[in-house]
C-alpha cells in the first residue's frame, strides 16, 4: 500500500490522468483527486512519473510494507521540497521549512557559509539553504529513502533543442494555442479567476486571453513608480475590471516581519514584499489571481540579454543572473566571516554546466531557469500565496508553454528588435498594439525613497547595530555604508567606491538588514 505522506501542488492534467490510469475522481475535491492521481501514477510509472505530471507538485509517497520513501518535485521548481537528515540517520521531510522545526533529531543551526551567497544574490540560490542540513530537492528531481540509505535522481533534464523550421507567426501561433490550453486547464469548472495586472506584455496578454474579471494593480501614491494608469487603460480596452491596490511605506515596512516568517529564508527581492504587501488586501476581495510568471525567463524578458555579446567577450565568461549586488571584495568588506572556497564564480560555472554548446541568450536563460527563477521567482509565488491564503496560479508556467520556449531559436526572443519578440507578436493580436509592445518597468518600487524617512532608518540603525549584527558583519563598515547612503559623514570612507556605487547603496543596506532582522527572527538575537 502506498501512503501520501506529504503533499502540495495543482495537477492541470488530471482529467487526461484520470482516464489513462482508470481512476474514478468524479466527486473528488482537488486534494483529494490529485493525491489519488500521484499514487496511480507512481503504481504505474515508479520514478519517472513526474514526466507525466503537467502542473506544479511537491510530494513524499511511503510504500507502507517496505518503508521506503519516493518524493519527487515538479521540473520547473513551483512548489518546494525541503529534507534534513537526523544524527540517527532518520530522513525528515516537509513542503515548508519550519514543518521540521518541531520534529525529533531536528537541529536549528544557521548555515553560516551561505551568508555571503545570500548578500551576493539577494537570494538563497541552489539547492542548500541558510539552515544547516536543510536541503531543497532540486527540480525535476526525485528523492528515494529506505534501507539502502539517500538516494537522489532526476527524472527531467532542463534542455534547449532549437527548432529553426518555423517562422515567428508560427511560433506566435504555438504560443496562443499553449496559452488558450494551459488557461482551460488551470481552473476547475466553477473557479472564478482575477488576475494581476501591470502595465507590461505578460499580465496583459493573460487577461485577454483568460476570463479573468478583474486585473489588481500594485501601486503607489508616487507615479513615478506605479504602473496603475497603463494597467487601467489596458483593463478598459479589454472590457474587464480593474483596481489599484495602493502599498504606501508604512504597509511596506509593517509586514517585513511576516514576509520574511512566511518565506522562511531571507529575501532582498522589494518587488516580493510590495507584492505580499498587496496580496493580503487582494485576498480580502478575490480568492484566485492568474500571475505571469515565467514569460521573461522562457522568452528572454530581462534588459540583461540585450548585453549577452559583452559577457561573452570575457575569456571566461560567468553569468551570475539578474540580481547580483555584491562581489566578493563586498563581500569581505562587510562580513566577519568570509569562505573563499565557496566562490559564487565556482557556483553559476557549475549551474551552467549543461549549456555546454549553446549560444549565448540560451546559456543566459538555463542559468536563471537554474537559478533565479526557481530560487527566487517561483519561490516568492509559492511563499506569498501560502503566507497571505491568495491562491495564485500562473499561466504562463506550463510544460507546453516551456516546451515552446526551448524548442525555440534565440533570434524570435531576443535581439534587435527587441525581447520577447515571439510572445509580443502572439499578444498584439489580442492586445493594442502599445500594449504588447511596451517596454517592460520590471515592478518598480520606491523603496530608496522610502528608506530615507528617519521613521524607518531608526530600526535599520538598530539592527546595524545589534548584537546580531555583530555576530557576522563588521559593523563600522556597514555602519558606514547607511552613513553614506543617508547622506552622513561616513565613519569609515571609502572615497572611491562609494561615489561609484550610489545606485547600489540602498540595495546593500536593505539586504544586510533583512538577513540581520531574518537572524533575529528565527534565531534570535
Amino acid at each position: 500500500m502506498i501512503e501520501v505522506k506529504a503533499y502540495a501542488g495543482l495537477i492541470r492534467n488530471h482529467v487526461e490522468l484520470s482516464e489513462e490510469l482508470g481512476i474514478d475522481i468524479a466527486g473528488c475535491s482537488r486534494d483529494e483527486r490529485e493525491r489519488k492521481l500521484i499514487v496511480g501514477a507512481w503504481e504505474k510509472w515508479g520514478e519517472q512519473m513526474g514526466n507525466h505530471l503537467n502542473g506544479q507538485f511537491a510530494f513524499a509517497l511511503k510504500d507502507a510494507e517496505t518503508g521506503e520513501l519516493f518524493c519527487a518535485r515538479d521540473p520547473l521548481g513551483a512548489e518546494l521540497f525541503f529534507y534534513y537528515q537526523t544524527s540517527d540517520g532518520r530522513l525528515l521531510y516537509a513542503t515548508q521549512i519550519k514543518d521540521l522545526f518541531d520534529q525529533p533529531g531536528f537541529l536549528r543551526k544557521l548555515n553560516r557559509e551561505l551568508v555571503q551567497f545570500y548578500l551576493g544574490f539577494t537570494y538563497v540560490p541552489g539547492e542548500e539553504t541558510l539552515f544547516e542540513g536543510v536541503y531543497k530537492l532540486e527540480p525535476g528531481g526525485f528523492l528515494r529513502f529506505g534501507a539502502g540509505g539517500l538516494e537522489l535522481g532526476r527524472y527531467w533534464e532542463l534542455t534547449f533543442a532549437p527548432d529553426e523550421s518555423k517562422s515567428l507567426d508560427e511560433w506566435a501561433d504555438e504560443i496562443e494555442r499553449a496559452m488558450e490550453a494551459s488557461l482551460h486547464d488551470i481552473c476547475d469548472e466553477g473557479e472564478t479567476p482575477d488576475s494581476f495586472l501591470s502595465g507590461g506584455v505578460d499580465s496583459s496578454y493573460i487577461l485577454a486571453k483568460s476570463t479573468a474579471a478583474r486585473g489588481f494593480c500594485v501601486a503607489y501614491a508616487d507615479q513615478a513608480a506605479s504602473e496603475e494608469n497603463d494597467a487601467r487603460a489596458t483593463a478598459a480596452a479589454l472590457g474587464r475590471g480593474f483596481e489599484g491596490i495602493e502599498v504606501t511605506a508604512a504597509d511596506f515596512f509593517a509586514n517585513v516581519d511576516e514576509f520574511l516568517l512566511a518565506y522562511e529564508q531571507p529575501s532582498g527581492d522589494v518587488a516580493g514584499l510590495s507584492l505580499y504587501a498587496a496580496c493580503k488586501k487582494v485576498a480580502q476581495k478575490s480568492s484566485l489571481c492568474f500571475s505571469g510568471e515565467g514569460a521573461d525567463e522562457f522568452f528572454a524578458g530581462y534588459s540583461v540579454y540585450g548585453r549577452v555579446k559583452r559577457l561573452r567577450m570575457h575569456p571566461d565568461p560567468v553569468y551570475f543572473g539578474t540580481t547580483y549586488i555584491m562581489n566578493d571584495s563586498e563581500q569581505r568588506r562587510y562580513l566577519k566571516k568570509f569562505y573563499p572556497e565557496r566562490s559564487a564564480r565556482a557556483f553559476m560555472k557549475e549551474r551552467a554546466a549543461g549549456s555546454k554548446g549553446y549560444d549565448p541568450l540560451s546559456w543566459m536563460l538555463y542559468v536563471d531557469l537554474r537559478s533565479y527563477f526557481e530560487g527566487s521567482i517561483l519561490f516568492n509565488s509559492t511563499k506569498i500565496a501560502r503566507g497571505t491564503g491568495l491562491d495564485i496560479r500562473m499561466p504562463f508556467c506550463d510544460l507546453r508553454m516551456f516546451d515552446i520556449a526551448r524548442r525555440m531559436p534565440s533570434q524570435f526572443k531576443a535581439g534587435k528588435d527587441g525581447n520577447k519578440i515571439a510572445l509580443r507578436r502572439a499578444a498584439s493580436r489580442v492586445l493594442p498594439q502599445e500594449v504588447a509592445y511596451r517596454k517592460k518597468l520590471g515592478f518598480p518600487v520606491p523603496v530608496s525613497k522610502w528608506l530615507r524617512d528617519p521613521a524607518v532608518n531608526a530600526d535599520i540603525r538598530r539592527a546595524f547595530e545589534s548584537d546580531a549584527a555583530a555576530k557576522f558583519f563588521n559593523v563600522d563598515e556597514i555602519g558606514a555604508l547607511l552613513d553614506e547612503f543617508l547622506g552622513k559623514k561616513p565613519r569609515v570612507s571609502h572615497p572611491i567606491w562609494f561615489p561609484r556605487h550610489q545606485a547600489l547603496l540602498w540595495r546593500h543596506v536593505w539586504t544586510i538588514y533583512l538577513f540581520i532582522r531574518w537572524y533575529e527572527l528565527f534565531f534570535g538575537s
